[in-house]
């Protein structure tokens, strides 16, 4: 797609969360089951790893037709190593490239990555300069309010704008903040008030009808945590019984199960089953052995025992 995909698609824009560990190509086609319009991201990809063309990282890029748009989610702070990753991405088919600002996680900021980036903004904007110039995708940017506080957002976004970036989604929390509060999308208000480019928010939005009541002046919303388990979260009615939602968890065993073969994914979905059937009366049960499930059969068995 042209460098005009942020802003031509419908508003308000609803997207799948880069989450790594869960947003694999299985996951994703199982959620644009329910929505086939909503923009989807990949796991994110270290560019260091995709510089030295590492086939692990080159994996979790990997992607079906049914998925675009999608976008390829990566992070460093080696702007070569951003060259390369942003031209190989070109290559894949993929419809954008979003940069890793804002993960939380203590081993990416030790490393300087993600949220890190925060804390020298030159760098970030030197960085986005740097793939915008070398591949003719969309560059999008995900960060958070800031290191401890909102204070530079707007100055933040502002040089994320000029650096050449198309859209910036931003986490309503701090570094600090980590996952605890409420996520604050008042500073994100502000920033859309001040930026030309698109912005999306994220955090804490628990299904379309949040996302809607949350979106304020924003070009859309991004749900994440809230989808795992839960893909119909992206749906306008949600499925009235467990029953309805069977055939899903199905497919995204068997989407699963075609992506990374028979032993990977019955090891893989057995986090998912947990979160599929969190909240069902007599679950408790049946976890025990949903943690063992060794075939798509049996785990059919045992959800048909929960309906």
């Amino acid at each position: 797609m042209p460098h005009s995909l942020w802003a031509n698609l419908p508003r308000p824009v609803i997207c799948l969360a880069p989450m790594d560990g869960y947003t694999d190509s299985a996951f994703r086609r199982t959620c644009k089951t329910v929505n086939r319009n909503i923009v989807v991201f990949t796991e994110f990809v270290s560019a260091d790893g995709l510089h030295h063309k590492a086939k692990k990282l080159q994996e979790k890029l990997r992607f079906h037709n049914q998925e675009h748009p999608i976008i390829a989610q990566i992070f460093g702070k080696n702007a070569e190593s951003y060259i390369t990753a942003a031209k190989y991405c070109e290559t894949l088919g993929f419809d954008g490239i979003d940069i890793n600002m804002g993960c939380p996680s203590k081993k990416v900021v030790k490393s300087e990555h993600g949220v890190a980036l925060r804390k020298k903004p030159d760098l970030a904007y030197r960085l986005i300069e740097s793939i915008s110039t070398a591949t003719k995708l969309p560059i999008s940017v995900k960060t958070r309010l800031g290191w401890d506080s909102a204070d530079d957002l707007i100055t933040f976004g502002k040089g994320v704008e000029n650096a050449g970036a198309q859209l910036i989604t931003v986490h309503g929390r701090t570094y600090k903040q980590g996952f605890s509060d409420h996520a604050d999308f008042n500073p994100l208000y502000a920033l859309k008030r001040e930026l030309t480019i698109p912005v999306i928010g994220n955090g804490d939005i628990a299904d379309m009808s949040d996302g809607m009541k949350k979106l304020g002046n924003l070009d859309g919303f991004m749900i994440g945590r809230a989808s795992i388990g839960n893909p119909w979260v992206f749906a306008k009615l949600h499925p009235a019984n467990f029953s309805d939602k069977i055939a899903l968890i199905l497919k995204h065993a068997e989407l699963l199960w075609q992506l990374k073969g028979e032993k990977v994914a019955m090891l893989e979905i057995r986090k998912h089953l947990l979160a599929y059937v969190k909240g069902l009366p007599n679950a408790s049960e049946y976890r025990s052995k949903l943690v063992q499930v060794t075939s798509i059969n049996e785990i059919h068995g045992i959800l048909k025992a929960l309906e």
